[in-house]
Order: structure tokens, then sequence, then C-alpha cells
């Protein structure tokens, strides 16, 4: 029986069998206790139960059953029209109380439902505000690192050339301020290109040139250019690539998935520390590691980690500079690749894993 007909039968079913209970026991009382019971009062109510819990249809049941039992204990009328005329108001005082109680009823469900409606429209309305909040202050601590990241290598920039406008300077020192500027330069330039990739990323315009290549060499590429980043901190950097690792991907951008990953874990692994990086290959496809012995993740903050502009320290006197552009950057691209990235921490101070999974070229792929 389908749940809306059972239903239908359980309602009405419920009210018919209440009110024979209450006709059976006003009868059983009188023939066993001989206490002669007015049942109307009982039946009364349970017509306005049965139209409250019920509803319109199973009320009225109840008072037409109550009318045709009175109607049957009146016997046969001597006055028709006077009969007719007192069932008819009877009928209309029941069928009152039951279309009352009815709509009563019908009233409160809507009402609570309306409520319900409401708090959870309220409820929606304080997450936007709060998701607005959030982002609103996310793009404040945003600015506010800009800035910040964007001016220090620029004061650098400025004392150098200031100082070669000023003074008269031996080779050495113009070298050394040459190199300077070149530094300071090309920070500024990364800082405005992931600034332009998260903007691609947003509007949907970031894309990659799929190409069957090694991974290897493109990874080899990206340790080489912070090789020197590495040595300046001491940190050792070993490095294990799988010769014959295979993928369909985008050369420059995979090198610049490498690249933010070793360039993260230098950031944050102290001097002396160590950097792995590694390429495997495995049955379901290709994997890029890079481990470090730095300052870990904070658990709490690891659901955060590839999410545009967050910090684990965002406050302008962090030991670590950056925009938070970079492992949301690395995520996407990974993402555009058919690919997963994912990150390991056994807390603070416990280094990170960094595991970017990538899938193999198949081999019609090559063959084509």
């Amino acid at each position: 029986m389908p749940g809306r007909a059972r239903s239908v039968v359980v309602r009405y079913g419920t009210a018919a069998a209440a009110f024979a209970l209450i006709l059976a026991a006003s009868r059983s009382a009188r023939q066993w206790w001989g206490l002669n019971l007015d049942a109307t009062p009982i039946i009364i109510l349970t017509m306005i139960a049965a139209a409250w819990y019920g509803g319109l249809g199973p009320g009225l049941l109840v008072a037409v059953l109550f009318e045709g039992t009175l109607d049957y204990y009146a016997g046969v009328p001597k006055n028709p029209a006077r009969f007719a005329f007192i069932v008819f108001n009877r009928m209309l005082l029941f069928g009152s109380v039951v279309v009352f109680a009815s709509a009563r009823r019908a009233a409160e469900r809507s009402l609570r439902g309306q409520q319900e409606a409401l708090e959870a429209t309220l409820a929606r309305e304080r997450t936007a505000r709060a998701d607005a909040e959030a982002a609103n202050r996310l793009k404040d601590e945003f600015l506010a690192t800009v800035s910040h990241e964007l001016r220090t290598p620029l004061n650098a920039t400025l004392g150098w050339a200031a100082m070669l406008n000023r003074h008269v300077a031996d080779d050495k020192t113009i070298k050394r301020a040459a190199g300077a500027i070149e530094r300071t330069a090309r920070a500024q330039a990364q800082i405005v290109e992931d600034i332009l990739d998260a903007s691609r990323m947003v509007t949907g315009r970031l894309r990659i040139d799929p190409q069957i290549l090694l991974l290897s060499p493109v990874v080899e590429e990206a340790v080489e250019t912070m090789r020197v980043a590495a040595a300046a901190k001491n940190i050792a950097l070993d490095v294990a690539l799988e010769p014959r690792a295979l993928v369909l991907g985008d050369g420059d951008r995979l090198r610049q998935i490498a690249w933010n990953l070793i360039s993260n874990a230098i950031k944050f692994t102290p001097d002396g520390g160590r950097i792995e990086v590694a390429v495997r290959r495995g049955d379901r496809g290709v994997d890029l590691v890079v481990r470090d012995t730095g300052a870990g993740i904070p658990k709490a903050f690891v659901p955060h980690l590839f999410e545009r502009f967050r910090q684990a320290d965002a406050s302008m006197t962090r030991d670590h500079g950056g925009l938070g552009l970079g492992l949301a950057i690395v995520r996407h691209l990974a993402e555009l690749h058919g690919g997963t990235v994912t990150a390991e921490s056994a807390g603070e101070g416990q280094g990170a894993v960094f595991t970017v999974h990538l899938p193999a070229a198949q081999a019609e792929m090559v063959m084509t």
C-alpha cells in the first residue's frame, strides 16, 4: 500500500476506532456496574482530537458517527421537520467545531513551518554574513601583505639605487648592487605573477598546454633553480628522480608546481635542515614528493592549507614572507592536470610532506 493511502487508512481508522471504543466503554459501564455515563463530552473531545491530529476528514467522520448514534437511539421522530432541524443544528455545531480545530491545527503547522523557514533563512544570512566578513578580513589581510611584500624588495632596490647615485662606487659594490636589484626585481615579478595566476584561477582563465613529457627533467630544472637558495641556508637538497616517469602535462606549469613546493620547503626549513625531492612512478600514476624537516603544519590549519590568501601566521611580524597564494596555485594546477595534491605533517616542528599525484601517460598516447 502506498504511503499516502496508508496514512489515510490510519487516520480514519484511528478516529472510528476511538469512537467505537468510547461507545463500548459506556455500554459496558452501564451493563456491568449500572453506571449511566454521558459519553457526549468525551466524544466531542475525540472529535476535536481527530480533527486536530488527523485532519478535517477524520474529525467529520467522528461527527457523522456521533450524529448517527444519537439518531439511532432517538428512535422514529414524531415530528420529522423538528427532528430534521435539530439534526441540522447539531451537524452544524459539530462541523463548526471540527473545522475550527482542523483550521487551528493547520494554522499552527503553517506558522511553525514559516518560523522554521525564517530561522533557516536567518541562519543562512548569518552564515553568509560571517563568510562575507571572513572574506573581507582576508582581503584586508591580503592587501596589507601585498603592500608589505612589495615594499620590502622595493626598499632594497631604492636603497641600492640611491647609493649608486649619491656615491662613487667601485666595481665590486656596483656588481653587488646590480645583483641585489636583480633579485628584488625578480621577487617583485614573482609576486605580481602569483597575483595574476590567482586572478586567472578565479575567472577560469588559467590554462595549460598538455603534452607527453618526462616529469623528472622538469622537476630537476626547478631543483637547480632553488639550489642557491638552499645553499644560502645550508639546507641539504636530496633528489631522487624516476627517469621514465611520463605524464601528460604542461611543462611550464609542472615546473611551477615543483618550484612552489621546493621554495615553500626552503622558506620554512631552518638552517642546516634537509629537503628531499622525489619523482616516483606507481601503478596508478606518477608522484612528485617534497619532504622537509621544517616548521611543520599546525593540525588546525591543515584544512585551510590550500586556500587562497591563507597563512598559518598572517601577521606583519611573521618570520616568513609570502602572499599565501603558492599552495593554492599548486592545487589548482594539479587539478588542471587531472591530479591531486596532499599535505601531511605530524605537527609543528615536525616537518611536512607534500605529494602531487598526476595521472601517468598511457602507452597508446606515447605511440601516437
